[in-house]
């Protein structure tokens, strides 16, 4: 071709011809970035529409206070109790058991999943190099065996181009299980400081049933031998005696009861804190608190944004939502891009030889597969939205009743406790008209039986009325303080 003809530029002196091809693949690069990067998504998760299809009330039907003062949910409810002991046996307990640690790991799977799921999303770099000798015996000495060498280096770069958000839609799913995950740990930590505390009340509330058993039997041992001496002198029959003595024995049989209930329950203590059963430290204290202030409740849906448990769901909600994206960008085409370079070399490494590939897999033919997959997905998003709301109504049940009984054992135990002074008054009166000889033994007998089933009813229903605040607590999702989880899921 005639010069005057040649329309390529001559290369520039400061514009080499090798630095314009350079710019060229860098462009393409930046291009093939912003296809994988900012590609069309196909199906977007919208995440304000994941809520329960359930109409929220602006209050509880047992609670109409309001608003919830939100400093109060910056604590921890075990405080409200104003037991240091308690205290003590819930952050002992956050920090030891066992379970927790079980989340902890989960936690740490599900970051890594979803850090596998987001390294999709850029290319791959492998190395690849050799090197082979081989001879062989044709030869007979001392003439040397036939030897051949051969070298090779390479490197291979391969990447997805995220063109209708498959990519993209799998590293969101992931990213929502892991924060699913997260709230599956902090609902953890609020069920095991309400169990701590369950079993610690427990405790308590049966060592002070011990206390009045033993408190009982002498009692009962005293009227043994006012009734054994009025017999002695004709003032009462056998019956009485019998009566009374069937009374001491049945008090005395309640304490290996007892004190079976108190060993099995340190021992259940025991192994929320992490510790191997009756190696902690025993509880002797017997004194069942007085019942805290109510604590803010709030409106319904404050439990959305309080409960771990239905955080964690909606977090699934996304996720299943994500995975439909998935599904649907797996009907398109799938475009990959790369290339390598191989230096080969007998034995040295010689000239580099240069590859470059675009791969593209499109389906044509699969009877309907991916759209019933797609299908599917999204019939397991309906099913996981109807388990949210189903979820948000078993909350809105937990605080509703969680409210209504601890009203009504408040109520119980006023009327409880009326009662056993009613009737220690009548055991008093019928033991001052039988040591007179004005009735005979049973009404004593009778009023005596009374009085000592009220008194363990009331250490009962007291520990019911802590429990049910317990169980409030645990209904509304604390307050409980969500620590962070970075530190300890990168170790």
């Amino acid at each position: 071709m005639p010069p005057h003809l040649d329309y390529r530029p001559a290369p520039s002196p400061t514009r080499p011809e090798t630095w314009s091809r350079r710019i060229g693949v860098t462009r393409i690069l930046a291009l093939a970035s912003l296809i994988a990067f900012g590609g069309c998504a196909w199906h977007r998760v919208k995440e304000k529409k994941a809520v329960p299809a359930v109409q929220i009330q602006p209050s509880f039907e047992e609670y109409s206070a309001g608003v919830a003062d939100d400093d109060y949910w910056n604590g921890v409810w075990w405080e409200s109790f104003g037991d240091p002991v308690l205290d003590g046996l819930i952050e002992k307990g956050l920090d030891s058991n066992f379970d927790l640690q079980v989340f902890a790991a989960r936690i740490k799977e599900a970051r890594a999943l979803s850090r596998q799921a987001g390294a999709r999303l850029f290319p791959t770099v492998d190395l690849d190099a050799s090197y082979d000798l081989e001879w062989d015996d044709v030869t007979s000495p001392p003439v040397n065996q036939d030897r051949e060498e051969t070298t090779r280096l390479g490197a291979l770069l391969r990447w997805e181009l995220d063109f209708f958000g498959r990519l993209s839609s799998a590293r969101k799913a992931r990213v929502f299980q892991e924060k699913a995950t997260i709230q599956d740990w902090l609902d953890a930590r609020l069920l095991l400081s309400s169990a701590i505390a369950e079993r610690y009340f427990e405790i308590k509330e049966q060592r002070r049933q011990l206390e009045v058993v033993q408190e009982q039997i002498e009692i009962n041992e005293s009227l043994l031998k006012l009734t054994t001496l009025r017999f002695g002198q004709g003032q009462s029959s056998i019956v009485d005696v019998l009566q009374q003595r069937e009374r001491l024995d049945e008090t005395k049989a309640r304490v290996p009861e007892v004190e079976a209930r108190i060993g099995q329950s340190q021992y259940t203590l025991d192994a929320l804190l992490g510790l191997v059963p009756g190696t902690g430290s025993e509880i002797l204290d017997s004194e069942l608190s007085g019942l805290p202030p109510l604590p803010e409740v709030g409106v319904p849906a404050a439990l959305l944004q309080r409960r771990p448990d239905l955080r964690s769901a909606r977090q699934r909600v996304l996720a299943i939502d994500s995975e439909v994206g998935v599904a649907v960008a797996e009907q398109f085409p799938t475009l990959r891009i790369g290339g390598g370079v191989n230096w080969r070399g007998d034995p040295e490494l010689g000239d580099a030889i240069s590859t470059a590939f675009a791969d593209l897999t499109a389906p044509l033919f699969a009877a309907g597969d991916r759209r019933a997959e797609v299908r599917r997905r999204k019939a397991a998003l309906e099913e996981a939205l109807a388990g949210y709301a189903d979820q948000f109504l078993s909350a809105l049940v937990e605080v509703e009743s969680a409210l209504l009984l601890g009203r009504k054992l408040e109520e119980q135990l006023v009327l409880v406790e009326q009662q056993l002074q009613t009737a220690q008054r009548l055991l008093d009166e019928s033991r001052n008209r039988f040591s007179q000889g004005l009735t005979d033994y049973l009404p004593v007998f009778t009023s005596l039986n009374i009085v000592q089933v009220l008194e363990r009813d009331v250490v009962s229903v007291r520990k019911d009325v802590l429990s049910s605040r317990v169980a409030l607590h645990r209904a509304l999702g604390g307050p409980i303080l969500s620590p962070d989880t970075s530190a300890f899921a990168n170790r």
